[in-house]
């Protein structure tokens, strides 16, 4: 039977037509590992799916970790290798269905040779723009959000050059950040060289979200520098919303379940909850889709959360911060 939720997704659906483009590309990317690249692409695909959208996650990291992320309906038999191979087509058999509603997934197969045979092409730059511009994903789906490797590479280039919007995920550490403006936006600038002879050889924008902010005054520190560098930046967009180094998202993982479903609010908590925070997310990277919550179209916070406020204020009331 039809839940009245049904309705609402229909009628949110008919009103972003308009909006969205036909398909939505995002990659999430950082030249260095362990910063939780994949979390957080696993975390926003889950989310756009149970917001009634059709998503497909793509593995493109030689660690398939997103691979591994969801339970999968069946092992597929092909994978991003043989895509890769083919020059970029991907078949609907590469392509296997989660045990989230509306989520799909390409895996990731990828080997050395993968990466020693694309470096060879001409085309390495577009292959991963060429697959997911087919109409077998055009078509069938909303959004695509790409997973991709910790360190330089050319399926990382290609990403990038897929993407309607890359999506960074910065921890606030030294390293981390050195690793950032060394790595990530270095890669990016020299992506661009050629932009500005064809819009088609530009990379997308990216946004830079905060990700794994624990409770420390290193960590406050660091967040503080950063937001003061990117505060007005002509190529990166710093995201308002801070996700909080919480046990919500490796308990999410264990459970193969994205972090939403199973981290409620609560008055009584002192850090924002996984639904709070990956909502907020969302809406900051996809301001077309704001009022809309897992559940119905409107949630039950009569007003944003403050997630970097939250987590001071709990650090201080801990006394450290």
């Amino acid at each position: 039977a039809l839940k009245a939720e049904h309705f609402h997704i229909v009628e949110w659906r008919f009103c972003l037509e308009e909006l969205m483009p036909n398909t939505y590309v995002i990659s999430v990317v950082a030249t260095k590992g362990g910063v939780g690249k994949t979390t957080l692409a696993a975390n926003i695909s889950g989310l756009l799916a149970d917001l009634g959208f059709r998503v497909l996650a793509i593995d493109a990291d030689m660690q398939p970790s997103l691979s591994r992320y969801y339970r999968l309906s069946h092992q597929p038999r092909t994978g991003l290798a043989e895509v890769i191979g083919r020059g970029g087509l991907i078949q609907q058999s590469d392509l296997v269905p989660t045990e989230i509603d509306g989520l799909d997934m390409l895996v990731s197969n990828l080997t050395d040779a993968t990466q020693s045979w694309l470096k060879d092409r001409e085309d390495r730059l577009v292959m991963l723009k060429r697959a997911v511009r087919q109409p077998v994903i055009r078509d069938a789906y909303d959004f695509v959000v790409i997973d991709t490797q910790g360190a330089k590479g050319e399926l990382q280039r290609s990403a990038a050059m897929a993407a309607d919007l890359m999506v960074g995920p910065l921890a606030p550490r030294v390293m981390e950040y050195v690793e950032f403006q060394t790595g990530t936006l270095e890669m990016l600038n020299a992506l661009n060289v050629m932009g500005d002879f064809s819009p088609d050889l530009r990379c997308a924008p990216l946004a830079v979200v905060i990700n794994s902010m624990d409770r420390t005054r290193a960590a406050k520190a660091i967040a503080d520098r950063i937001r003061a560098d990117f505060r007005v930046h002509p190529t990166v967009r710093l995201l308002d919303t801070v996700v909080p180094s919480t046990k919500a998202y490796p308990e999410a993982r264990l459970a193969n379940m994205p972090v939403h479903s199973i981290d409620q609010p609560s008055k009584d908590r002192a850090t924002p909850s996984g639904y709070e925070v990956m909502h907020e997310v969302v809406h900051e990277l996809f301001p077309w889709l704001k009022g809309m919550w897992a559940g119905g179209p409107v949630g039950e916070l009569a007003e944003p959360v403050d997630s970097a406020a939250d987590s001071s204020d709990a650090a201080r009331n801990e006394g450290t911060v």
